[in-house]
């Protein structure tokens, strides 16, 4: 029994310093998991997911200065709390417009889809569009973390109606997503993904 007991701890211990020599290694698998890209080129439209308008929108419109898409669309109806706490009226989707154009993408590439208050919601409305418009291909915008949630909830969806998703994600300004557990934004940005796949496992 006490030959066992002493192999259990052995093992234990064994298991915690492994887990302290490569702890950078495997701090990053937490966030490289997260992230699902793919690279695309000559998109006619791309859709910036609400939820961070200031970064999403800064990624837009590189995209669109790079030539790799040619009309941007924000989607959204949720209002900051921070907008809101200014008295300020204004939906994320409206957030997102203005960043792209402080960002120098003309107006009249922008367009605005004013619904939508998850990421179920929005591919729903965003699947309405394309098949609207008889879409075969898009581009999905969003925060890096958020990217495989995006992947979960878009691709297979969009596949059975013929439309290809592409999916780019957006860095953070307010931390590293490779070193992600060096900022307390990486930390509870981090968390919160994770907190929302269980949800939608759960759920969907």
């Amino acid at each position: 029994m006490k030959s066992k007991v002493a192999k259990i701890i052995g093992l234990l211990f064994l298991t915690l310093v492994g887990c302290f020599i490569f702890r950078t290694a495997i701090l990053r698998a937490f966030s490289n998991y997260l992230i699902v890209e793919t690279n695309c080129d000559n998109m006619e439209y791309a859709f910036v997911l609400s939820g961070g308008a200031y970064d999403r929108g800064n990624e837009g419109a590189s995209l669109y200065h790079e030539g790799k898409v040619k009309h941007i669309i924000c989607i959204g109806e949720n209002q900051s709390p921070d907008i809101m706490a200014l008295g300020i009226d204004t939906l994320e989707s409206d957030l997102t417009k203005l960043q792209l154009i402080h960002m120098g993408v003309p107006e009249v590439a922008i367009s605005l889809i004013k619904e939508g208050t998850s990421t179920l919601e929005e591919s729903e409305i965003i699947l309405n569009f394309c098949m609207a418009k008889g879409l075969d291909s898009i581009l999905i915008i969003s925060s890096k973390f958020h990217t495989r949630r995006v992947h979960q909830v878009f691709t297979k969806k969009f596949s059975e109606e013929g439309i290809y998703v592409c999916i780019q994600g957006a860095p953070s300004s307010l931390y590293d997503e490779v070193n992600w557990w060096k900022s307390e934004y990486g930390l509870i940005a981090l968390n919160n993904e994770y907190l929302k796949q269980c949800y939608y496992l759960i759920n969907y």
